[in-house]
């Protein structure tokens, strides 16, 4: 991912006074932050991100300024004045950050929860080994919360998590602090479309092993090829011999999803790979794992229902078998 990170400023929100210690200066950018910042950023563009575009008028887009020092005091304010309300506070860095994504301008505001950890210190005979505070998490770990804003078209992803706050969960990010209401994730929807999938399915008859695995294959093949999972495509593929079917998982989608899944935006390495082979268990305690195209192939793999139900695989041409 072509990622230039440009500026960035860190404060920090310590839970003993509520308080926020804010920096006066922007960030020292050494290549070692430099690399652990990029790789913060490219994990928000990921499946969990939830999607959106602000509209023009929206009030937390028109804090968003050249400025990065201001802008980022001012947001960080208006977070504490919203996360203050969490009954699970812990100290946490405020992250925010100009950079630029295929020559294209972003802003990124990421909340980073710090850790405490064991540290070995020194050559201390009697304790060596010490807690340590305020220690970062891992760059390989995603933000805690994050959003990453593109300042041309106004598209953003977002990462958050729910406060507790009187005994309810509240998405303070996107309802207060953003004032928004994003897309599902594309984990989220993935699994939705795959579950209302298996339900008009079941409603039908149809929810056996094959039906699962045309649900797969179809995702995969959409994913791909798209880029997006529309679903009334789904759908044709899917009941294209039910047309009763094939309106009902329409309906029921768009009742939670009520537009089509757009993953342009996000790294979906993950799902095509989720969804790259079909995982079958047997009842005999055999596991087999056939990638989508041989499954596919009446000339690699058949199945057959036998007169009593059950079921053989025969898997044909095989030039080469190994024990792994």
């Amino acid at each position: 991912m072509d990622i230039f990170i440009k500026k960035a400023v860190i404060h920090q929100f310590t839970p003993a006074d509520t308080e926020l210690v804010l920096a006066d200066k922007l960030l020292n950018i050494t290549p070692k932050i430099e690399e652990y910042l990029r790789k913060k950023l490219e994990r928000v563009y990921s499946d969990q991100a939830k999607t959106g575009i602000f509209d023009l008028e929206n009030a937390f887009l028109s804090r968003l300024t050249d400025d990065l020092l201001a802008t980022s005091v001012d947001i960080a304010q208006a977070w504490r004045e919203e996360f203050v309300l969490s009954e699970n506070q812990k100290t946490n860095d405020l992250i925010f950050i100009d950079f630029e994504s295929n020559g294209i301008k972003h802003f990124a505001f990421m909340r980073l929860a710090l850790r405490e950890n064991l540290a070995h210190m020194g050559t201390e005979v009697d304790n060596p080994i010490t807690l340590t505070q305020n220690n970062l998490p891992g760059a390989g770990s995603p933000p805690d919360e994050a959003l990453i804003v593109n300042l041309k078209n106004h598209n953003y992803l977002l990462i958050e998590k729910r406060i507790k706050h009187n005994g309810a969960f509240l998405n303070y990010f996107s309802d207060h602090l953003l004032a928004v209401q994003p897309e599902h994730s594309a984990q989220k929807s993935i699994k939705t479309l795959e579950q209302t999938a298996q339900k008009v399915a079941a409603s039908f008859n149809q929810d056996d092993f094959q039906f699962q695995s045309k649900v797969k294959s179809a995702i995969h093949k959409n994913l791909e090829e798209d880029q997006a999972l529309s679903p009334e495509k789904l759908a044709d593929q899917l009941f294209d011999q039910n047309l009763t079917a094939k309106l009902s998982f329409i309906d029921q989608v768009k009742e939670t999803i009520p537009n089509p899944v757009k993953l342009d935006q996000i790294d979906t390495s993950r799902q095509l790979k989720k969804f790259e082979n079909q995982k079958l268990s047997l009842s005999n305690g055999i596991e087999l794992i056939v990638p989508n195209n041989v499954y596919e192939d009446a000339e690699s793999v058949e199945f057959i229902q036998n007169p009593d139900g059950t079921y053989s695989i025969l898997i044909k041409n095989i030039e080469a078998i190994q024990n792994k």
